[in-house]
């Protein structure tokens, strides 16, 4: 087999490699944008599906209106 025709081959194989290649990175990217995505809408659910009970503050820590601190002036 001449050398001409040895590189010839070899360049054919390494363009089905890198096509070969390209389309793994593709769906490589694909699978990882459809898995963030699964665990973010997931974790979401999640979050939002808590009981509101959790998510409040105190009553100490309520700071009432500015009209009731006045209210006593008036009376």
């Amino acid at each position: 087999m001449g050398v001409k025709r040895y590189l010839k081959v070899l360049l054919m194989q390494s363009r089905v490699s890198t096509q070969t290649s390209s389309l793994d990175r593709v769906l490589a990217a694909s699978l990882a944008a459809f898995s963030m995505f699964v665990v973010g809408y997931t974790a979401t659910r999640v979050y939002l599906n808590q009981p509101a009970g959790q998510a409040t503050l105190p009553e100490a820590s309520v700071i009432p209106h500015e009209a009731s601190l006045w209210s006593d002036l008036g009376r």
